[in-house]
């Protein structure tokens, strides 16, 4: 959906050229599609809950049993994809798919996780989690009508219900000098 707000970058149009005393028509090209978004890769999607900073191996083991402990009394809810959203908070870049279905649910595993930890003396930012997923960042050619295009488009959508059936645990680590999302674990949800 993202990838479908695009602009053409006009070139500017020049009079016919005269050539031998007649004149002949000049091809002006038209500079290809430029992205108006950078869309987020599939593979990179996530809907945070919380972060914990960087922890020692065991602290990452004590997290993850205590999670999962909690996770398996926890509803697996329903969710869904529908509305749109950009530039919603302070310092905000993105435009967001929102989430509809179980959102209770939702929020109970998002409070849950927080929660969860503390036992074990972890206290963590509550705020992180929003029922909206990030898809897409403004670029600097980003204009207001592109944000319009991609968030009317994304009201009219309404996406497959899906169940959220685990938690996450993922780590940043440098890659060939980038850093890249790694899985740590993942633990069922319910």
């Amino acid at each position: 959906m993202v990838r479908s707000v695009r602009r053409r970058v006009e070139a500017a149009a020049s009079a016919p050229a005269r050539r031998f005393g007649r004149r002949t028509p000049v091809q002006v090209p038209t500079a290809p599609l430029e992205p108006a978004l950078e869309d987020i890769p599939m593979a990179s999607l996530r809907l945070p809950i919380t972060g914990f900073g960087n922890l020692t191996s065991a602290d990452a083991r004590r997290i993850t049993e205590t999670i999962a402990a909690s996770a398996a009394q926890w509803t697996p809810p329903t969710v869904c994809f529908t509305g749109g959203a950009a530039l919603e908070f302070p310092g905000d870049r993105s435009v967001w798919a929102r989430l509809d279905g179980d959102l209770d649910a939702l929020s109970e595993i998002a409070r849950g996780v927080p929660h969860s930890v503390e036992r074990l003396g972890f206290f963590v930012d509550r705020r992180v989690f929003r029922p909206m997923l990030s898809i897409a960042t403004v670029t600097n050619a980003t204009i207001a009508a592109d944000l319009e295009t991609v968030v009317t488009a994304l009201d009219a959508f309404r996406g497959q219900d899906w169940i959220v059936d685990s938690i996450v645990l993922t780590t940043e680590a440098f890659v060939a000098g980038r850093s890249e999302t790694q899985v740590l674990e993942r633990i069922p949800v319910g």
